[in-house]
């Protein structure tokens, strides 16, 4: 295999030149491989220089054997881009001389720098993949029958003949890369496969990262990988099935039933070429093996996915009715018998600037039995439903209900837009009654070229009908849609790609809409899925789904059965109306199919096994073709290896398949296990798995007892027996033993012709040098050759520490080795040169020094260094270039200051910018963050970063921020103290009376620095005539020069004193009697008034009530001080008798106080109602009736009043 030399040849050349340049062939391995940690084909590590040799020497040699053996591979010079599904199913072969090779895949091999786990080859293809030889399975990629016996999966049961197998087993190279270019005609959004892996798991500390996968990826035209997954084999991952034996100390996992494999290709447009890439890898070590098989691109035959999937229905949404649906579909992935949970649905709603405005876990529909959900949107989720427009997206987390599988996981999906363009859009939604939904045009694609001519008016009707009185633009982007500009012209005859373009529909001038629309060139290929081989006399050839058929020997049938090699084409027509022609090529002279196979391997009660051929045939041989028989089953079978071949009626012979007929051995058990807790600490094994006997050191020793306790530190292999004698596989536990710190170390690395050593300087009872194979007291081991060597230490107990690599290498065949501790932020560089030796050079050699550091160091110079042990042995020179510049920090400082609290309550709101200028001269040239704790500003923690610095609320208590002072390159930290100080306080009132033709002096207070009216004078009062709305600013100056100030507002409103305008009385009680004092303003100006009848006591109501009979004087008083006015009033009441008897006491009768109303008239009548007197407000009546005195008794009277009240009673005249 020529080319397999050409890449190893290389890949030593490249590793050689990276060391040094050395001469013969031990020393060219030792010099490349020093380094690199390698295990045997046990999985133990190699740690003798002269194993390693031994190892690589006899790598070198197979792979020399395989380059011969595998001449007829042939290279190309590049993969010639096909359809996505072209040659999928892995059928379809070109012979090349008498060997049959796949068509459109190329595969690469080689190696990666370790940690290798899940990184990429990064290689070109322009390997043949050569179809199927079981006499030559040692190929990196090679195709395999469908049926093909893996030595864990037993029958991998793929589909029609073939299936690809990338890597194998027993491989000297680490890694294999199976690549095709693509490219895609019909807007399909995944790449579809199916995959079986077989991968090792090793739980060792020399494995982390170091583990063999399986990956698949898609890299576009430009390089961009955009769409991949890994597949790493965990024993916690419960999608593997476990083999019942360990090879090498590691389990091997494998997935019984084909996984299904989805890539996301939606973002590569048609007609794009792309590359598709299968990868399959050892352990980074090499001993670990791990391989795969694929099959059957575009067509999923599995429902397990460790890949689940949603996405959104689309929106389209414009001027919506609220709230908004918005709703979709997903998947729910599976594998191994793990199904995935639904944990969550998480939408999200993002505005025009991409921030996301609205999130939501609740869907308001979840089923989970149609894989459907809603979410409702309300106006309140919507920050902007006048003009504002959104994206939705959506993303779908997976968990596990199996709590023991800790190592599965199902990937989280996300669908991040429902539809091209905004999915919500509040466009001219007020009078534009304008309604519009997308559309789609379809055309098949005649010549192939991906692009076809379209009318865009025809989608006119689809998107608003009627569409008359409208005007359509139609656009290739959003932007141009939205801003008008940039229409296409040639819209009644576009030709385009499958691709959106945004409609534009008019109204006028303020009313239009925009939608996004689909153009679709179908470009459907067509493809032929079957057996290419006639060997069993026939085979069906189906071709993809379509409406019509036509083959070329005229067949119109989906399928067809063939019995002769040739080429087979059909045309498909699909549901569109678009045809698709292709053919595939059943090759002459192949071998039988490899027949279908059942194997019995011996049980643990009989020791021999069986085999039986179920595929039609009409001879058998167990032999490899030496005999052969007619019958298709052999039995009794003893231990050992048979080739099993066929011979079918049509006189085609299979291939040979070997059948290992095995002892018996059951799996190997399951355990849990307690280990050390510490340096002297014992651990113990229990194995789990029922059996009648257990053994813990391989089988040496059994006991009826599945607990061993007490157990030093270690490995430990177990088995268990049964009655029958039968033993199982054995499993590994090992016990922690190290507990000691990784040991430190100092090196003398060999110099002309003189040995190395190795010194550990942390103190131990015992050193070893070769990772504990051996060990001994001295902690110095000399004599040493270049090599790498594995250190550890162990204590008086028997702990041990982690392993350390040490490497030597031979001065003058090295470089020498230095770090740098960078220049930085106040800082220059420093070279230190760690190859020990006696002197020391800075500038390749010219001058020399016994001290190993070189400091002060500015960036931007290359320093020569070099390392002599006398008398003259030097290393080769090394070139260090230094990038890193002095930078300088930021002389940036604390500040603190006070400021006013306007509110005197204890905080402020500040513009934190306003004090950059306090911290740093030419506060220009620097940015400013700001941050709520130290350890926030140093790490810049967004949890602690003020973000409203613009008004940010500090307080006599919040009064610290921490300021991070930047330039290009370096920073420092500094802190801004603000304390607040109270700013004045002003005791006036909110208003003041001025009195009509007056004045009033305004008083702000004593003790003030200064003052400011609105009027302009400056003196602690003023005098104001008038009235209107005024203010007054006091001033507090402080020691630092701050000033407080305190603005008040205040109204000056007129008062007047009072105009009585009425007095109510309710009289002609006793006691009860109520007067009630009118008043307007004066000159048109109103007062607050208040009310008293006796100038002393006031009240606020103009109502006084319970009064006696007599005269009152009403007294009105302005409240703000601006008069008072008063009138005389009087209540009236009766006598209830009178005695006219000429003593001069109550001789006469009238109405009380009469005479302050001589306008009331009173008459007086008898009890018959004859009319006696009248009376006025002036005069009484004496009893006397037409000159005679009226007798004594009761009489009635009727008072008439000027206010219309009429009062009517009676009294007694008593003689």
């Amino acid at each position: 295999m020529k080319k397999i030399f050409i890449l190893f040849f290389t890949f030593l050349v490249l590793n050689i030149f990276s060391q040094n340049q050395v001469t013969t062939a031990n020393s060219t391995i030792q010099s490349v491989y020093i380094n690199k940690k390698i295990e045997d084909a046990n999985g133990n590590l190699i740690t003798s220089i002269n194993e390693k040799i031994k190892y690589f020497e006899n790598k070198q040699k197979q792979l020399f054997r395989l380059s011969q053996k595998n001449k007829f591979l042939k290279t190309t010079t590049a993969l010639t881009p096909v359809y996505l599904c072209s040659n999928g199913a892995f059928e379809e072969f070109s012979t090349v001389g008498t060997n049959n090779f796949l068509n459109d895949f190329l595969y690469t091999e080689g190696e990666v720098l370790n940690p290798i786990q899940c990184k990429n080859l990064n290689q070109v293809a322009t390997i043949e993949i050569p179809q199927y030889d079981p006499t030559n399975l040692s190929i990196m990629s090679t195709t395999v029958p469908s049926n093909y016996i893996d030595d864990y999966i037993g029958n991998i049961d793929a589909f029609d003949q073939f299936a690809l197998k990338i890597n194998y087993k027993n491989s000297y190279t680490t890694v294999a890369s199976v690549q095709a270019k693509r490219f895609k005609t019909n807007n399909e959004n995944t790449l579809k496969f199916n995959y079986k892996a077989v991968l090792q798991s090793i739980n060792t500390d020399n494995h982390v990262d170091e583990q063999p996968y399986f990956k698949a990826r898609v890299i576009n035209n430009n390089g961009v990988v955009v769409s991949e997954f890994c597949l790493i084999a965990n024993t916690d991952n419960c999608i593997f099935t476990q083999a019942p034996n360990l090879e090498s100390d590691a389990i091997i996992m494998y997935t019984p039933n084909w996984q299904s494999g989805i890539l996301d290709i939606s973002s590569i447009p048609n007609n794009e070429n792309f590359t598709v890439e299968f990868t399959a890898t050892r352990c980074g070590l090499g001993a670990h093996f791990g391989y795969a098989y694929v099959d059957d691109l575009c067509f999923l035959h599995s429902n397990e996915s460790l890949q689940g999937s949603i996405e959104l229905d689309p929106l389209y949404k414009i001027c919506p009715t609220l709230p908004i649906s918005v709703c979709g579909s997903f998947t729910v992935p599976s594998s191994g018998g793990i199904s995935a949970t639904v944990t969550s649905i998480v939408l999200k709603v993002r505005d025009t600037s991409n921030n996301v405005v609205y999130t939501s876990q609740t869907p308001v529909t979840l089923n989970l039995t149609t894989n459907r959900f809603c979410f409702d949107l309300v106006a309140t989720n919507l920050p902007n439903i006048i003009d504002g427009s959104y994206n939705v997206s959506v993303t779908i987390n997976y968990g596990i209900i199996q709590t023991s599988c800790i190592g599965t996981n199902f990937a989280s999906a996300t669908d991040d837009d429902a539809n091209p363009g905004w999915d919500i859009w509040f466009l001219n939604c007020t009078n534009c009654p304008v309604s519009v939904q997308t559309a789609s045009l379809s055309l098949c694609d005649t010549n192939k070229d991906g692009k076809e001519f379209f009318n865009l008016t025809n989608a006119n009707d689809l998107i608003i009908n009627p569409s008359t009185g409208l005007t359509f633009s139609y656009f290739t982007n959003l932007i141009d849609a939205t801003t008008n500009s940039n229409p296409i012209t040639a819209f009644t005859n576009y030709e385009s790609y499958s691709t959106t373009v945004f409609v534009r529909i008019t109204l006028n001038a303020t009313c239009y809409k925009i939608i996004p629309i689909q153009l679709i060139v179908k470009n459907p290929h067509a493809t032929i899925s079957g057996i290419l081989n006639v060997c069993y006399g026939s085979t069906v050839l189906t071709a993809s789904a379509g409406t019509s058929y036509l083959w070329n020997y005229g067949n119109t049938t989906p399928s067809i059965t063939v019995s002769l090699p040739g080429v087979y084409s059909v045309n498909v027509i699909d549901s569109f109306g678009c045809s698709s022609t292709t053919s595939v090529t059943i090759l002459a002279n192949q071998a039988a199919p490899q027949p279908t196979i059942l194997v019995t391997q011996p049980s643990c009660t009989l020791a021999t096994g069986s085999i039986t051929i179920t595929s039609p045939a009409t001879l058998y041989s167990y032999d490899g073709g030496l005999t052969w028989v007619t019958n298709s089953t052999i039995s009794n079978l003893g231990i050992g290896n048979y080739n099993i071949k066929i011979t079918t009626s049509t006189g085609c012979i299979s291939y040979p398949v070997t059948i290992a007929i095995v002892p018996y051995k059951s799996s190997y058990p399951n355990f849990v296990k307690v280990d050390p807790a510490f340096c002297g600490d014992k651990g113990t094994i229990t194995i789990t798995t029922v059996a009648d006997f257990y053994s813990f050191d391989d089988g040496v020793t059994w006991s009826t007892n599945n607990v061993a306790s007490n157990l030093s530190p270690g490995t430990y292999k177990i088995r268990t027996k049964n009655n029958a004698g039968c033993v199982s596989n054995y499993n590994s536990v090992y016990l922690f033993d190290e507990f000691l710190s990784p040991p430190s170390y100092t090196i003398n690395n060999p110099y002309c012709g003189n040995l190395g050593s190795i010194t550990i300087v942390t103190p131990a009872t015992q050193f070893s040098f070769d990772g504990g194979i051996t060990w001994q007291t001295s902690n110095t081991l000399s004599g040493l050759t270049s090599g790498s060597y594995i250190i550890k230490i162990k204590n008086a107990d028997g702990c041990t520490s982690q392993t350390v690599y040490v490497y030597l290498n031979n001065l003058e065949n090295t470089y020498p080795e230095f770090t740098i501790d960078p220049a930085g932020c106040g800082k220059y560089n420093t070279i230190t040169i760690t190859t020990l030796g006696d002197l020391y050079s800075f500038d390749g050699g010219l001058t020399w020094s016994t001290s190993n550091i070189l400091s002060n160091l500015d960036g931007g110079i290359t320093y020569t260094i070099q390392v002599q042990k006398n008398p003259n042995c030097k290393t080769f020179t090394q070139q260090v270039n230094l990038n890193n510049m002095y930078g300088i920090i930021p002389n940036a400082t604390d500040y603190s200051t006070i400021e006013c609290d306007n509110l005197n309550d204890g905080s402020e709101f500040i513009d934190l910018a306003n004090y950059n200028t306090n911290l740093i001269s030419n506060s220009n040239n620097y940015t400013f963050s700001y941050f709520t704790s130290l350890a926030g500003a140093e790490n810049q923690l967004p949890t602690n970063q003020i973000t409203n610095f613009t008004s940010y609320l500090m307080s006599n208590i919040n009064d610290i921020v921490y300021v991070r002072v930047m330039n290009n390159t370096c920073y420092k930290v500094v802190q801004l103290k603000i304390d607040f100080i109270n700013s004045p306080v002003i005791y006036m009132n909110n208003i003041f009376p001025l009195c009509v033709d007056k004045s009033v002096v305004i008083e702000a207070g004593l003790g003030y620095s200064s003052y400011l009216w609105s009027t302009g004078e400056t003196t602690d009062h003023i005098t104001i005539t008038q009235p209107g709305n005024y203010w007054v600013t006091v001033y507090e100056n402080h020691n630092n020069g701050l000033i407080c100030s305190t603005i008040k507002n205040f109204k000056i409103f007129l008062s007047n004193f009072a105009t009585i305008t009425n007095v109510d009385i309710i009289d002609w009680t006793d006691i009860e009697n109520v007067i009630t004092v009118i008043v307007t303003g004066t000159e048109n100006v109103t007062g607050d008034y208040e009310y008293s009848l006796d100038d002393i006591h006031y009240q606020d109501s103009n109502t006084f009530s319970n009064l006696t009979t007599g005269v009152y004087t009403v007294f009105v008083r302005d409240k703000n001080g601006c008069g008072v006015v008063n009138q005389e009033v009087f209540i009236l009441n009766y006598p209830r008798f009178f005695t006219p008897n000429d003593d001069l006491i109550n001789d006469t009768w009238n109405v009380k106080f009469s005479k302050y109303e001589p306008e009331m008239k009173v008459e007086i009548y008898d009890r018959h109602g004859k009319l006696l007197k009248i009376l006025d407000g002036t005069n009484s009546w004496d009893g006397i009736y037409n000159g005679n005195k009226v007798i004594s008794d009761d009489y009635w009277f009727v008072v008439h009043r000027v206010n219309g009240l009429t009062h009517k009673g009676h009294f007694t005249l008593k003689r």
